[in-house]
């Protein structure tokens, strides 16, 4: 289960520690470099490295401040070696800052020095406090940003900075691994006994953690206007937990990954509870069904669609044919949504500032998750069961199905019920057929927002592409070659590629490259693609073909014509994380073809059946010629859409095993007279 990637404790527990670079990492200090430090020898380090983090350490502590509560002090310290101009982009840094209304988080005491090796001599070019700039991400988040001056192939870049911060809850997070070796990493965290966090953990770098206990007292002091300034103090125990880890390899994207933040490793906070003497506990964090009440009523998510929203009510009425059943009336309102609005943005589940559902009406445009909204709101009014389901799409990572962690999703989609059946509906994408969700959408934990709040799960194990693809061939009137038919349906999601190709592109441009598919010259005609214009089921693909032969004494001939699997996704040798596929899939491929006037088979590959694992996957390729006929079948059933690393090897070879077979060749030689 991919949900045990994560390891949520209270308190983390890690068992393999790798010394090597460990010392020299933990003893550097900022504005410290030697040209000793120029020569780096790491076994994570080769020559597709492009730049190295030497060390990267950091703190996070929570002390009392002047404002009569507490404060997050995080430090950190960065050192990297620049190996060559693809490493560059190392030099460029953003540290991402917290505001809200009343507050926002400070940056100080900002550093950073570049240093170059010339003639034996380090020389020190310091960064300008006029080069740091300010950009504003979102209405919740801000950056500092600067580059290095005087960057070159061999430079170190070293930068250090302070951020003092009121949100509790933004206990900053630690990445050991990124797409850098580090030599080097550790976090440290003091957290007092009064605050309590939840630590969530992931990723397959080996960790050395130590934790200890220390009675300490908390100063904490407010000024009270003309008043004189009231102090109190705090006395108890401090928890001090720090992991490490050395010589940590590049985190390198693969074929078939969600999101590569899904596996670097990281450790997370949540702030859970606060816990001060002689007071009951505080919960901070709540649960699913505070999180959702809380939700339902915010202004720029729930409200919209909890209020009665009556001019909807003739806007409806006009949608939907009299006497519609329930179902009937979903399936209208969903398609006059689907086509006659336009999402101009997809990320976030929240509706804009100063936007009501009316506004996005009238303009017939919005975000995603405002017009996914709109179409709850629609359905509300017809008397239809219909909330919102909050997802994290593939790109964005895994939610976490154990702690209502708000940020942890990206997208909201509709949740209709219908006699007793859920229908889960997305209106932003044309051409998307009712009940039908992008891939994207399949990426495991959703939150179904509601006044009964419950978990669902998209997996992509339960969205399976099949497609059946026919191949007739038979000798031409002249004997000059052949020609015949074919048809192919895919799964929906190729479809829905199709369809979203045949938006923008003629179709006769569609099947001009389709053409080139092929490894010969082939001429199509009588080109026609069924169902193109009816969403809720897959296309297909259809065309007449004709190709000559050659007059030459032997033919090589390749019997998957355009349907092969040419090559192996898997490249690596070694993968440390799941292959995540977006869907299950069964492919089968069948070609009945007249051998060419004059020729004979003279070498036929053999056939073969390949088990993933026993039950995970088959791959069958059938092939036989007799009575002048050549015959084959190949089929692909891959059962799972997930596999744990220990399981690449295999699937490795299972991949590579169809790429061979798919790349041997039927040999046709003459008939000697």
């Amino acid at each position: 289960m991919r949900t045990t990637l994560f390891s949520v404790l209270l308190f983390l527990t890690f068992f393999l520690f790798r010394t090597v670079h460990a010392q020299d990492g933990a003893n550097f200090k900022f504005g410290k470099v030697t040209a000793a430090d120029f020569t780096i020898k790491s076994p994570v380090v080769d020559s597709n490295t492009s730049a190295v983090v030497l060390a990267d350490i950091g703190s996070s502590r929570i002390e009392g401040n002047n404002k009569g509560w507490f404060s997050l002090i995080h430090k950190r310290t960065t050192r990297i070696k620049i190996l060559d101009e693809k490493g560059f982009d190392a030099g460029n840094v953003s540290i991402e800052l917290y505001v809200s209304p009343e507050s926002e988080e400070k940056l100080t005491d900002i550093k950073g020095i570049t240093y170059n090796l010339e003639n034996g001599t380090v020389q020190q070019t310091k960064l300008e406090a006029a080069n740091v700039f300010k950009e504003k991400l979102n209405r919740h988040w801000t950056a500092r940003k600067f580059t290095f001056p005087n960057l070159k192939e061999g430079s170190i870049l070293e930068y250090t900075y302070t951020i003092e911060s009121e949100f509790l809850f933004n206990l900053r997070p630690w990445e050991f691994q990124d797409s850098y070796p580090r030599l080097f990493t550790q976090y440290t965290v003091n957290i007092p006994e009064f605050f309590q966090y939840v630590f969530l953990s992931q990723g397959y770098v080996p960790l050395k953690s130590t934790k200890k206990d220390v009675f300490k007292n908390w100063s904490v002091s407010e000024s009270s206007g003309t008043q004189a300034t009231e102090h109190y103090s705090l006395s108890g125990y401090e928890t001090q937990t720090t992991w490490t880890a050395t010589d940590v390899p590049a985190l390198k994207e693969e074929p078939f990954t969600s999101s590569i933040h899904n596996h670097n490793s990281k450790i997370e906070f949540q702030l859970s509870q606060y816990r001060f003497p002689n007071s009951p506990a505080k919960d901070i964090m709540g649960n699913w069904t505070t999180a959702s009440e809380q939700l339902l009523k915010h202004e720029n998510f729930g409200a919209e669609i909890t209020r009665p929203n009556y001019w909807l009510g003739d806007v409806v009425k006009d949608m939907v044919p009299a006497g519609a059943s329930n179902l009937e009336t979903v399936k209208a309102v969903y398609t006059y949504v689907r086509d006659h609005f336009t999402a101009t943005q997809s990320n976030g589940f929240y509706i804009s500032d100063q936007t009501t559902l009316k506004d996005v009406y009238r303009k017939k445009s919005g975000t995603a998750a405002e017009i996914n909204m709109l179409l709850i709101a629609m359905l509300k009014q017809r008397g239809i069961t219909a909330d919102p389901v909050l997802l994290s799409t593939r790109n964005h990572g895994w939610a976490n199905p154990f702690y209502p962690l708000l940020e942890r999703y990206n997208y909201v989609i509709c949740g209709a019920r219908v006699d007793g059946r859920p229908y889960y509906l997305d209106a932003t994408r044309p051409r998307l057929g009712f009940g039908r969700l992008p891939v994207e959408c399949y990426n495991g934990p959703g939150f179904v927002v509601s006044t009964a709040p419950r978990n669902v799960n998209f997996d992509a194990d339960s969205l399976r592409e099949q497609k059946t693809t026919l191949l007739f061939l038979m000798n031409k009137e002249d004997g000059k070659g052949l020609e015949g038919s074919f048809s192919s349906t895919p799964g929906y999601v190729e479809s829905y590629q199709i369809r979203d190709q045949l938006a923008t592109k003629d179709m006769e441009d569609y099947f001009k490259e389709t053409e080139k598919g092929y490894s010969f010259p082939m001429k199509f005609f009588d080109t026609e693609i069924d169902s193109l214009k009816k969403f809720d089921f897959p296309v297909t693909v259809k065309y007449k073909m004709s190709f000559d032969t050659g007059g030459e004494d032997m033919i090589y001939l390749n019997p998957m014509f355009g349907e092969a699997i040419k090559t192996n996704p898997f490249t690596s040798a070694v993968r440390k994380y799941p292959v995540e596929m977006p869907f299950t899939m069964y492919q089968i491929f069948v070609l009945n073809m007249e051998l060419p006037k004059g020729y004979e088979v003279d070498e036929l590959p053999k056939s073969t059946r390949v088990l993933l694992n026993d039950h995970e996957g088959t791959f069958e390729y059938i092939i036989s010629s007799s009575g002048g006929r050549l015959m084959l079948q190949s089929k692909i059933d891959i059962k799972k859409a997930v596999f744990q690393a220990e399981d690449y090897q295999t699937l490795r070879d299972f991949f590579g095993h169809i790429a061979k077979k798919h790349g041997e060749q039927v040999v046709l030689k003459k008939i000697k007279q």
